[in-house]
């Protein structure tokens, strides 16, 4: 156990505080409390920041603002020492030196805590590395798969539809429609019914149709399918069927 006297006086006059704050009537747990933050403090003022040297000050600054415990500001700190350290060390080999660079200023921008950046850094990898296998997968299905949905979209049918001539004449019930598709770009919903040459590869997959509360992810749903005749039953396309695109 940590030796009181080995903290500095106004530390353990502050430690001493809280613990009669905390436990007022317990003088064995007010020893224990001392005995853990006086530890805390110690190895608070032990951490090895030779890794994150340049950003000592702000990880030292911040454990201190935010948290109250000594050894809570210690494991925050380690913590955050290691995130930086895992931050600047990462360099994946499938992930170009520019875009990595990029990743990395954005979620520095986004939040200060290295930990967090070290998450979101991680999110960032995987979304990238998503988008790539998503283009290089989709974009030479890409124009089969619009044509697969316009055949499925075109037939749909409503029963209860009434249909009046522009005079107001009933003409009779049902009508057939084409279902719009729901894509998600920029994070934003659009509907549409046609129209997609400006979407990404791995937006078009974002299409669903939406029934109600549910949703029909129709894009996908074609992929595997187009997936499961090529496992199961040897599907073979033709140039002409899978295009010409490759991953962009």
């Amino acid at each position: 156990m940590t030796e009181p006297e080995a903290v500095p006086a106004d530390i353990l006059a502050e430690i001493r505080q809280r613990a009669k704050a905390e436990w007022p009537d317990d003088p064995d747990w007010q020893e224990d409390f001392i005995a853990e933050e006086a530890s805390g403090y110690l190895a608070f003022q032990k951490i090895d920041f030779s890794m994150a040297a340049t950003v000592k000050d702000q990880i030292t600054a911040e454990a201190l603002q935010y948290f109250e415990s000594w050894e809570e500001r210690a494991d925050q700190a380690r913590d955050e020492v290691e995130a930086y350290a895992e931050i600047a060390a990462t360099a994946p080999d499938d992930i170009p030196a520019d875009v990595l660079a990029r990743i990395k200023q954005d979620i520095a921008k986004e939040n200060d805590w290295f930990t967090t950046q070290l998450d979101n850094l991680r999110g960032a990898i995987d979304a990238y590395r998503y988008v790539c296998e998503t283009r290089q997968k989709v974009g030479p299905i890409r124009d089969l798969l619009i044509r697969m949905e316009k055949v499925i979209g075109e037939e749909c049918y409503n029963g209860n539809i009434q249909n009046y001539s522009s005079w107001g004449e009933w003409e009779g019930e049902g009508r057939s429609f084409r279902y719009p598709v729901t894509f998600i770009r920029d994070g934003t919903e659009e509907k549409r019914r046609s129209h997609t040459d400006d979407l990404e590869h791995e937006e078009l997959v974002t299409g669903y149709y939406k029934f109600g509360a549910n949703e029909l992810s129709i894009y996908r749903a074609l992929v595997r399918i187009i997936d499961m005749l090529k496992a199961d039953y040897g599907l073979e396309l033709p140039d002409a069927a899978q295009g010409t695109e490759s991953n962009d």
